[in-house]
């Protein structure tokens, strides 16, 4: 039977860089897919439709609802998230690693669905600076940098759910450590069946 393939999830709350970390991952770890999320925000500046987001319509994000095209969807800050359901069990199906950037509790609702998935929760080492990188990024309204602030505090609550912590103080090193977390998932027994079947036979 042909070696399905890793379900990665990052996830934590705004401000925490998960982005500019999924981004760095992708250049340096080989082999590994990135499953772009739908949203009905809107763009910000140098963000490009079908590489960092697929951005779409209020409308046809809740027709894609409507027909359980998504692994997850989450309502947030009055726009839509969602992962597509499609692309991400293909890849998977074709023995692909699969790296997903999601909110926390679409994080959630994907652990249901693949009891495997390995979750990695970025966030810096400290509240205050997650506070300091929301109000001086300069790209929203002070009222929804609040508001942000507000849903991280119930955000950071979901950490015990996730199998690892990646502290985000320093970008090479959180990109490092999420690397090296991807090279051991992928070298578990549990994971190599058939190398392990391969020795177990010899005489």
């Amino acid at each position: 039977m042909a070696k399905s393939g890793i379900l990665f999830v990052i996830s934590g709350p705004s401000g925490a860089g998960k982005g500019t970390v999924r981004g760095k991952v992708m250049e340096r770890e080989v082999g590994l897919a990135f499953s772009v999320s739908a949203t009905t925000r809107v763009p910000r500046p140098g963000e490009i439709d079908g590489l960092h987001y697929h951005f779409i319509t209020k409308e046809e994000f809740e027709k894609m609802i409507e027909n359980g095209d998504f692994i997850e969807y989450v309502a947030k800050f009055q726009n839509y998230y969602g992962t597509p359901k499609a692309q991400v069990e293909s890849l998977l199906a074709d023995g692909k690693d699969v790296l997903l950037e999601i909110e926390t509790i679409g994080a959630n609702n994907v652990r249901r669905m693949f009891p495997d998935a390995v979750m990695i929760f970025i966030t810096p080492s400290t509240f205050e600076e997650l506070e300091r990188r929301l109000l001086y990024r300069g790209t929203e309204s002070e009222k929804l940098q609040k508001l942000r602030l507000r849903i991280a505090k119930k955000e950071y609550k979901s950490m015990r759910r996730y199998d690892y912590i990646a502290i985000n103080d320093d970008l090479d090193q959180c990109v490092s450590l999420i690397c090296s977390i991807i090279k051991a998932e992928r070298a578990k027994r549990s994971r190599n069946k058939d190398i392990v079947e391969q020795f177990n036979q010899i005489k």
